[in-house]
C-alpha cells in the first residue's frame, strides 16, 4: 500500500459485517492500492479523506466481504502461489466485497430473496453497480483484465 494515509476511495452510510470476531461490525471502510486501509466508524474512516478521495455513499446498504477464486490454466511452469486470506473486511486484506440492499442477518428468510445486490467490488475496483447499464461503468484501461474473470454469487451473497 502507498505510504500516504488518504485513502483512495471510501464506503459509507451503512453497515459493514467484518466477519471479524472482534469487530463484528462497522459504518465505514477505507480504500488504498486494492486492499482495505482502515474499517471504523464513519468519523474515524472520512478522517481519512484526501482531496482525491472518491466517497461511495451505501446509502444504507450491507457490505459483506467476498471470496473470489480466480478461473485459471494449470501452468506446471507457473509457481504455486500461496492464497492470500479471504472472507473478512479488515485492514490489510484485499477489498472484495458485496454491497447488498439489505441486512442478510436480520431480515426474515422470505425478505432475504428480495435482497438485490447494489455494487460489487474486486481488487478495490467496481465491477458492478446495480440499475446501471455496464456501458455507463468508470473503467480504466488496466481494469479491462478485470472482466475477463467470472463472477458468481451464492445465495448468501459470497462472490466466489
Amino acid at each position: 500500500m502507498n505510504p500516504s494515509r488518504f485513502a483512495d476511495r471510501i464506503f459509507e452510510g451503512g453497515t459493514l459485517l467484518t466477519m471479524n470476531e472482534h469487530q463484528p461490525t462497522a459504518e465505514a471502510l477505507a480504500l488504498q492500492d486494492g486492499h482495505i486501509l482502515a474499517v471504523g466508524t464513519r468519523a474515524e474512516i472520512l478522517a481519512l479523506r484526501g482531496p482525491d478521495t472518491e466517497v461511495v455513499p451505501l446509502q444504507g446498504g450491507t457490505v459483506i466481504p467476498a471470496v473470489v477464486d480466480k478461473l485459471s490454466n494449470n501452468n506446471s511452469n507457473a509457481e504455486e502461489e500461496e492464497p492470500e486470506p479471504q472472507g473478512t473486511l479488515a485492514p490489510g486484506q484485499r477489498a472484495n466485497f458485496v454491497v447488498l440492499s439489505g441486512n442478510p442477518l436480520v431480515v426474515t428468510p422470505r425478505a432475504r430473496e428480495d435482497l438485490r445486490v447494489l455494487h460489487v467490488v474486486k481488487d478495490g475496483r467496481s465491477l458492478y453497480f446495480a440499475d446501471t447499464p455496464p456501458a455507463r461503468e468508470k473503467r480504466e484501461k488496466k481494469d479491462e483484465d478485470a472482466f475477463n474473470e467470472a463472477l458468481f454469487l451464492d445465495e448468501s451473497g459470497w462472490l466466489v
